[in-house]
């Protein structure tokens, strides 16, 4: 019945391609300014990937993921908006809003899909590469729960940086964003290499360097903004 988003999979390769340039060019932005930088290329590119992923996930029927991806693309806007000159930034109160909508659409989405669509599946499902065999053996709780506490350290960081982008009302990331970043990404790269989406596999390896490199530069000089 779902032949077709199996035959769609690869698709979300662009996603973490996205999510982990992001951090590499961060990295080597960061190096040249002997410091640890938040950019807006950073956000653009985020902003990339969270709208592959939200259309990757929307597909796969994936909907912590696609949730957590939209409120993470309203961040990035965020950021974006903070690190600006040309006007002044939008209030904290109409970005909250904004979100909450976004959530709320996200919602409404998945509840047409699942209605909708005799495939739909519900709101969650694994999903599989045309490479990988039907049938797989269930996995023990242990994993679920693994994936579930990784995906969300993993994920709290951005929300993390909203709160203390807002707080500071420019973008900014902390010691606490690279930690997050760090623990919840090696949580993860054993969670799903595990069940074996490799689609979310790729983003959390490629970041790991960024990330511990990220938390040496802090200890030097502390987070600053920059527009490149």
């Amino acid at each position: 019945m779902d032949e077709w988003r199996i035959f769609l999979y690869p698709f979300g390769f662009l996603s973490s391609i996205a999510f982990g340039t992001r951090f590499i060019i961060q990295w080597l932005q960061s190096e040249r300014a002997g410091m640890s930088l938040s950019t807006s290329a950073f956000w653009r590119i985020s902003l990339l990937g969270n709208a592959l992923l939200i259309v990757h996930s929307f597909v796969q029927i994936q909907y912590h993921i696609c949730l957590i991806q939209v409120g993470n693309a309203v961040i990035a806007w965020r950021n974006l908006d903070l690190i600006q000159r040309r006007a002044p930034p939008l209030s904290t109160r109409l970005t909250v809003t904004l979100w909450l909508s976004a959530l709320l659409l996200t919602t409404l989405a998945f509840a047409c899909q699942s209605w909708l669509l005799a495939d739909g599946g519900g709101w969650f499902r694994i999903p599989r590469a045309p490479w990988q065999h039907s049938t797989t053996s269930p996995l023990p709780l242990f994993w679920h729960l693994l994936g579930a506490i990784a995906y969300l350290i993993f994920s709290s960081r951005f929300f993390v940086q909203w709160w203390l982008a807002e707080r500071s009302y420019t973008s900014l990331f902390t010691p606490s964003f690279w930690w997050l970043s760090l623990i919840g990404g090696l949580t993860s790269i054993a969670y799903f290499a595990r069940i074996g989406d490799s689609v979310n596999l790729i983003g959390p390896l490629l970041g790991l360097a960024p990330y511990a490199r990220n938390l040496i530069l802090l200890q030097h000089k502390p987070c600053v903004v920059r527009k490149l």
